[in-house]
């Protein structure tokens, strides 16, 4: 017999689902921004590779690849975040890297810049947008987590019960794990389009509002 490790008693509410996956939460926050102050401190030696990042990025803006609306910005970062999740199925390791190079590149971002100007035009969107970055890492690590467990689950198979009976157990014991991983990632994408909508918005009339006072 399998164990369980999602509980049906324990699979309950909104809290419940960030408590079960807290430490996933904790890792991927912690390689977001260890990159970022890496990015941010490291930005002389890292010049050369992210300077032509930056400049790219830049275009797309200028040429209207990226639009400062609410569905572009939107489109943008939704795509980041599904690939945070996707790339579990690589057992977390695209996950990681690319985790660490969207914190990498804003921390060296913010080095170009004011850093007190870089503060006052992020946090308006900054602080949902970063939130579902690392909700959709944690996603792609709950995702790859629960692959890791089906595939120890089927070295465990054992020879004198049906396979399709086990099988079957395999599936449904990594089930709530893996509705978890959905869960995440859709909360994830709801803070993901509230970013968008400030960003869009508000951010740019904010900005120059603080900037205008101080």
């Amino acid at each position: 017999m399998l164990e369980r490790r999602y509980p049906k008693h324990e699979y309950r509410g909104f809290l419940g689902l960030f408590k079960r996956n807290e430490y996933v939460i904790i890792a991927s926050a912690a390689i977001f921004f260890g990159s970022l102050f890496a990015g941010y401190l490291l930005s002389p030696l890292i010049d050369h590779f992210m300077s032509e990042a930056l400049r790219s990025f830049k275009d797309s803006i200028s040429k209207g690849v990226i639009q400062l609306n609410t569905y572009s910005i939107f489109l943008n970062n939704i795509k980041i975040a599904f690939s945070l999740y996707g790339f579990g199925l690589s057992f977390g390791l695209f996950t990681f890297l690319m985790l660490a190079y969207n914190g990498i590149f804003i921390g060296y971002v913010a080095s170009q810049y004011n850093l007190g100007d870089f503060i006052i035009f992020t946090v308006p969107h900054g602080i949902f947008e970063i939130s579902g970055i690392i909700i959709a890492g944690a996603a792609g690590f709950r995702l790859a987590s629960t692959l890791i467990h089906i595939i120890m689950d089927i070295f465990k198979i054992k020879r004198y019960v049906p396979i399709k009976e086990q099988l079957g157990d395999i599936l449904d014991y990594n089930y709530y794990e893996f509705i978890d991983s959905l869960k995440l990632f859709l909360i994830a994408a709801i803070l993901i389009l509230i970013a968008a909508f400030i960003e869009a918005n508000f951010t740019l009339t904010w900005g120059n509002y603080i900037r205008g006072i101080l």
